[in-house]
């Protein structure tokens, strides 16, 4: 019976992290800064793993980025193509914001119409610590924009326009 219950255990700990789905109330709180000097590599690197198994486990979508409280956990750390970020900053140029369509793990199968910076800079700091800056245009712009709104506790519905297509027809954005 000990084995039984420790396997379950097991499964448990290792199974992916189930992405939180849109209106739940905990998409909408803003994630507090990861203390350095309060958690450990470990405990970090245990959080990592578990957002990159949770993308990972999607069906769906080009899997390009996630933020911890899309798995219920209230911390800033997203994953961005593949690139870990704590405590990230975003300042976007003054050039007029461009229309882009988007979608979400949190909100399934939906398209939306959002307003992006087109370029922007970014800060950040990587999991052992060490800050980063840099210029991002492009897909990596859009992405990091997407992810820092999950981590001000917002989601597509509250600031885009829902696109209808048909499911056969949302588009697959390759990384």
């Amino acid at each position: 019976m000990t084995f039984n219950v420790g396997r379950t255990i097991i499964r448990f700990r290792n199974r992916a992290p189930k992405i939180l789905i849109y209106p739940d109330k905990r998409l909408k709180r803003i994630a507090e800064p990861v203390d350095f000097n309060k958690t450990t590599l470990k405990q970090r690197t245990a959080l990592v793993r578990k957002l990159g198994a949770s993308l990972a486990n999607q069906t769906y979508g080009g899997r390009l980025g996630i933020a911890a409280p899309q798995i219920g956990i209230n911390v800033r750390v997203i994953v961005v193509r593949g690139n870990v970020i704590f405590n990230p900053t975003w300042t976007p140029t003054k050039a007029p914001p461009e229309i882009i369509m988007e979608g979400c793990y949190s909100v399934p199968k939906k398209v939306y119409n959002v307003k992006r910076a087109k370029y922007g800079w970014a800060k950040w700091t990587s999991i052992d610590g060490k800050s980063f800056e840099d210029k991002l245009t492009g897909l990596p712009a859009m992405v990091f924009q997407h992810e820092l709104f999950h981590l001000d506790g917002m989601c597509l519905p509250e600031y885009g326009e829902e696109i209808k297509v048909e499911p056969s027809r949302v588009p697959e954005i390759k990384k």
